[in-house]
């Protein structure tokens, strides 16, 4: 990844069974960015009783140098791998970190059935992110 100067952005994570309507304790919830070919491991939680991981503090560029017109991206990109016993896991690439900005990734998980992949990979859209109220991040 290319040396930003330190900023934070914020992420959680809210993790449920397919439906979207039953919360997943207990998911491993693992968050890297790739880095000239390898991962760059920056946080691994598990989710509360509620299905939702605490608010992760992310490196992000500074918000200075995202208003200069000679860079590239106001944001850094990570991606999300959940895991929990009984279901299937589940990737997902290309989450936009901004600086100062907090927000909530739905993550839906299916049970693992025979016959099935183990892993779901999604692409992440950019109005899949939500934002999450500013005095929760404090």
């Amino acid at each position: 990844m290319v040396d930003y100067p330190k900023a934070l952005g914020f992420l959680m994570v809210a993790v449920t069974t397919a439906q979207g309507t039953i919360p997943l304790p207990g998911a491993l919830v693992t968050v890297y960015a790739q880095d000239e070919e390898k991962p760059v491991l920056y946080r691994t939680v598990r989710t509360d009783r509620s299905g939702r991981t605490s608010i992760l503090e992310l490196p992000a560029p500074a918000l200075a140098d995202s208003i200069r017109p000679d860079q590239p991206i106001p944001y850094l990109n990570y991606s999300v791998k959940v895991d929990l016993p009984g279901y299937q896991s589940a990737q997902v690439e290309d989450i936009s970190i901004f600086p100062g900005i907090a927000s909530t990734l739905p993550v839906s998980l299916s049970p693992e059935t025979a016959g099935r992949p183990s892993t779901n990979i999604n692409i992440l859209s950019q109005e899949t992110l939500n934002d999450l109220n500013p005095k929760e991040v404090r």
